[in-house]
């Protein structure tokens, strides 16, 4: 799995951070993908926030 999230998209409102911290972190204004799932659980909260993003920030594409 790939997790991206779009900087011109992103409003920062740090959902996914706090969803899946070890996968996003809010670095100023946006999101970021500090890294890639490794484990289910982190698959599956980054499927989830990308679902949740409020602006459709968040792309998620299985390898």
């Amino acid at each position: 799995m790939m997790v991206s999230v779009d900087a011109s998209r992103c409003i920062g409102c740090g959902m996914c951070a706090a969803a899946v911290p070890a996968v996003f972190q809010i670095e100023g204004r946006v999101s970021v993908v500090q890294a890639q799932p490794r484990t289910a659980a982190e698959e599956t909260g980054a499927f989830n926030a990308a679902n949740g993003c409020p602006v459709n920030a968040i792309r998620v594409r299985k390898n």
